[in-house]
Parts: structure tokens; C-alpha cells; sequence
């Protein structure tokens, strides 16, 4: 069940990001009050991929870079759709991040 703000939700995102993320090594998460990171440590990328939803006044901005050339942002005013948009960000990111880093 989904909390009624983002912090409420840390637990929830916590165990996501440890599924999705178990086997991709340099990855790590920040959980604070209003926005969560997931972020690809990169020595070879300065700009690394990174996925961020950020709690504002008006609903939830959800952001997502590959770490080339991919930028993605999308906004939602219910968190249940927040939350499901950062979790489809997250498949992706980790799939590439299997796939392509080294």
C-alpha cells in the first residue's frame, strides 16, 4: 500500500532499489524527506546515470538520465503514479546498466 508522501515511502523504494539492483555493482541511493536518487557511480562518466523523484508543492517529478544522451522527465500530481513511473525508470536503468557497464 502505497504512504501518503514520499517519505512514508522510503522503506518501500529502499527494497526496490535492492532487488532491481542486487547484481549492478556502483550503484547507490539516497533517501531524504522530499526526493529520492538512485545514482550510477561512474570514474569514467562524470555526468553517470541517475534516476531522481523529487516531492514538490504542486505533485512528484520524476527524472531519468542514461548517463549519454537519454533524458527523461515526467510529472504526476498522485504518488501511486510517481512511484510506478520511478519503478519503470529504475527497470530500465538497471537493465542498461547490466548490459552495458563494465
Amino acid at each position: 500500500m502505497t504512504k501518503t508522501n514520499l517519505k512514508a515511502n522510503h522503506i518501500r523504494i529502499e527494497n526496490l532499489y535492492k532487488s532491481m539492483f542486487s547484481e549492478v555493482q556502483n550503484t547507490s541511493i539516497d533517501l531524504k524527506d522530499d526526493r529520492v536518487e538512485i545514482m550510477h557511480l561512474d570514474e569514467e562518466n562524470q555526468d553517470s546515470a541517475n534516476i531522481e523523484l523529487s516531492e514538490t508543492k504542486s505533485g512528484y517529478i520524476i527524472s531519468y538520465w542514461d548517463g549519454y544522451s537519454l533524458s527523461e522527465n515526467e510529472e504526476s500530481g498522485d504518488l501511486t503514479k510517481a512511484l510506478k513511473i520511478f519503478k519503470r525508470y529504475a527497470k530500465k536503468m538497471a537493465k542498461n546498466l547490466k548490459r552495458f557497464s563494465h
